[in-house]
């Protein structure tokens, strides 16, 4: 069971996230296949943005090209970071500052949580000290602390998912990217990792993008909820969600929410989703 996190009212912490700013991008593979054609987005410093489309039509890609995995053969990626007016944009993004967290956990299987947590800390060099210090905190984080000395055979899927997480923000990053990451849940589980997700957003300010096929999950996590059409992707919609920046679990049973809800899957029906 996912642990209780503390009130996001109560946060009031600045957006510590960074500005992305995607124009005229587009990306063709090999074969012809195109993913991205003139895609054009500005996501805000320590915005929650959800990304929805058609399976297949270059969310993924969307969210390399952000990592600095992949270029986009037209077109730009921006990184803006409102804390270093003289340097403010640069082409690409700020790689130290980007986690990237999977559908499928990644964990390695000889290692417990602790040191799979503070693996990526130990590959930038830091002091096993100092790295074990900070994957201690970020397990706790997430709720996992009686977990620590576990390998992931022992674990539950939910439990492996948040051990992902607590790895991704370990390293404290402005921008976390998540490609589908509780598909594999049942839907209880996901829902609790749904609203811890939220709870460390509103702590931690980081600019998120976050790939999903829950029209539900979008509608609850997003502050914004971008569709794609069927590739190759452009934006057919940019909505904005109109919610209390509380979201307690029952806002799912709410009129305004399922009426969102709604909007979301006219939108994606009218793009072939």
């Amino acid at each position: 069971m996912v642990a209780s996190m503390p009130n996001a009212s109560t946060t009031s912490q600045p957006a510590q996230g960074v500005a992305v700013t995607v124009r005229g991008a587009s990306r063709v593979f090999e074969g012809g296949v195109a993913a991205l054609k003139d895609v054009d987005i500005a996501i805000p410093a320590g915005q929650f943005v959800a990304i929805l489309g058609p399976s297949g039509c270059g969310k993924s890609t969307l969210l390399r090209l952000v990592a600095g995995l992949d270029r986009p053969q037209a077109g730009t990626v921006q990184v803006e970071d409102p804390r270093d007016a003289d340097n403010a944009k640069r082409r690409g993004p700020i790689r130290d500052d980007i986690a990237y967290v999977f559908q499928d956990a990644h964990l390695l299987p000889w290692r417990n949580v602790l040191r799979n947590v503070a693996l990526p800390l130990e590959l930038k060099g830091v002091d096993r000290a100092t790295r074990l210090a900070a994957a201690r905190e970020a397990i706790e984080t997430v709720g996992l602390t009686d977990a620590a000395t576990r390998y992931p055979a022992q674990l539950s899927g939910g439990m492996r998912m948040r051990v992902s997480l607590a790895r991704a923000l370990v390293t404290r990053p402005r921008i976390l990217l998540l490609d589908e990451p509780f598909a594999a849940l049942d839907e209880l589980t996901r829902q609790r990792l749904d609203e811890q997700l939220y709870g460390l957003w509103r702590r931690g300010g980081m600019t998120v993008l976050f790939v999903t096929h829950s029209l539900s999950e979008a509608a609850f996590l997003g502050q914004r909820a971008v569709v794609f059409s069927k590739r190759p992707a452009r934006v057919a919609a940019d909505i904005m969600i109109d919610l209390p920046l509380d979201r307690p679990a029952d806002l799912r049973t709410e009129r305004h929410f399922n009426e969102l809800v709604l909007q979301l899957h006219r939108t994606l029906e009218r793009e072939g989703g």
